[in-house]
């Protein structure tokens, strides 16, 4: 259900955005995870195969033991959503993988610096999947630690400051990488939400766009229909909109349009919402409400946006509404919903405007 602030336009706080990106970041990192993950698994085989043309006394365990840890790793990325988050998942597959090369390749005369290249792009490579910097940071840190203990421990020291080199420039190139790439989605997703709020939202009144909301409504009067639930519309025009443009200026006439959506809004449940038909026509669903509630909440839009002083308006002007409810009954499709109400609509405007009128059972 989308959310409307008291202008009528859709709010989201910045805490609640950063999340919402949080989350895509997460699926983003979930969808790829197995892939690379198996192509990590691949290399240290590949690389177990070349150990075995350098050394070919070692192959058998060296093979068993790194077959044994590629699938300890691959658990890490078959595991069900309701399993520990994708970093958690991803920094398991890249210690995993990355202890298999090191344990591996320690009895071969400097496997370890051998190792390096691929560990190297491995690292490079997760800079682009995990973008993040605290999170690629966090994954990486442990693998590089180990390669750089290494070189300090277990190599001759001609060979120390290549490892103790590639540890600290893989996880720099990494997260500058990631930095980047993260930077470019940020700037793509708020673009996507630009565009699609556009797309809901009206950009005069921050009212619900009328495609979009008839796309909500349908689908909470199948839900109505098919769970035997209440809905009602309820359908509101300005009483002499044009008279108020000709009178003050379209710039006052655009000022009562957003006073009715934000009274609307102010007034109404938070279940309920409001869309711009055209014009001076607007329409508000309201699930779970019957007959009597419908009225209800109607009169107190009417009585709102009658008692209003509309901002920036001379001081003498106010407006009133009309509205016209149609209740759901039967199987009836949301235009027949929507007809009914505009029925109702007309007969309050005849009856002398600034009214509410239930649509007669049909």
């Amino acid at each position: 259900m989308p959310t409307q602030s008291m202008s009528g336009k859709a709010q989201t706080p910045s805490a609640e955005a950063r999340r919402i990106f949080e989350r895509r970041c997460d699926r983003y990192l979930r969808r790829l995870l197995p892939g690379f993950g198996a192509v990590f698994g691949i290399g240290v085989l590949c690389d177990g195969l070349w150990s075995d043309l350098v050394e070919s006394a070692q192959s058998p365990a060296s093979l068993v033991l790194r077959l044994g840890l590629v699938a300890i790793a691959s658990f890490a990325y078959r595991m069900p959503r309701s399993g520990p988050p994708p970093a958690v998942r991803a920094g398991i597959v890249y210690l995993v993988h990355g202890t298999a090369l090191a344990v591996t390749t320690r009895p071969l005369a400097d496997g370890v610096l051998h190792a390096m290249p691929l560990l190297f792009v491995w690292m490079v490579a997760f800079g682009l999947v995990e973008s993040r910097p605290r999170r690629c940071f966090q994954t990486l840190a442990p693998t590089a630690l180990l390669y750089a203990a290494l070189g300090s421990f277990m190599l001759p020291s001609a060979a120390a400051p290549a490892i103790w080199a590639a540890s600290l420039a893989a996880p720099a190139l990494a997260l500058c990488l990631g930095g980047r790439l993260l930077h470019l989605r940020h700037d793509l997703w708020l673009r996507e939400r630009q565009l699609l709020h556009a797309c809901r939202y009206d950009s005069l009144s921050g009212a619900l766009s009328r495609q979009y909301l008839t796309e909500l409504a349908r689908h909470d009067l199948s839900l109505a229909q098919r769970h035997g639930r209440d809905l009602s519309v309820a359908m509101l025009d300005i009483d002499h909109f044009k008279g108020v443009n000709d009178t003050y200026g379209h710039a006052i006439g655009d000022a009562v349009i957003r006073a009715l959506t934000a009274t609307c809004v102010k007034t109404l449940r938070t279940t309920d919402y409001v869309g711009r038909l055209g014009g001076e026509e607007f329409a508000c669903v309201l699930p779970e409400a019957g007959a009597e509630e419908a009225l209800a909440c109607a009169e107190r839009v009417r009585d709102a946006f009658a008692n209003l002083r509309i901002p920036g308006a001379p001081h003498d002007l106010r407006c009133t509404v009309s509205i016209g409810i149609a209740v759901r009954r039967d199987q009836r499709d949301w235009e027949t919903l929507l007809r009914e109400a505009d029925g109702a609509l007309y007969n309050a405007k005849e009856g002398g405007r600034n009214r509410v009128k239930l649509a007669e059972p049909g």
